[in-house]
């Protein structure tokens, strides 16, 4: 079972020019399934990502790489075996949501 945790979905600034910046949402997954904490760190990165870099020149090229970072970071903290085995099964670039 997974226990509640914190987690920080660290935004990743993908280009030089722009100044990296993190930003931080709270994810509650004490009782849920691997499917539905996975559903919740990309709805969370998704929201963090698209905060950090809309306005970008190329955000529509930026978000989708920032959120498969942020998620395979928030998934490798967070240390499950079946929710890493879960991302490893469906990657983020096929539930990112469109802007």
């Amino acid at each position: 079972m997974i226990r509640s945790i914190v987690l920080a979905a660290s935004a990743i600034a993908l280009t030089i020019a722009a100044p990296a910046s993190a930003a931080e949402m709270r994810v509650k997954v004490s009782g849920k399934s691997a499917a539905e904490v996975r559903a919740e760190i990309v709805k969370a990165a998704s929201s963090v990502c698209w905060q950090d870099i809309r306005g970008e020149a190329l955000a529509g090229y930026l978000y989708p790489a920032c959120i498969r970072a942020s998620v395979n970071d928030a998934v490798a903290k967070i240390n499950n075996p079946a929710l890493t085995a879960y991302n490893t099964a469906n990657p983020a670039s096929s539930a990112v949501l469109a802007r």
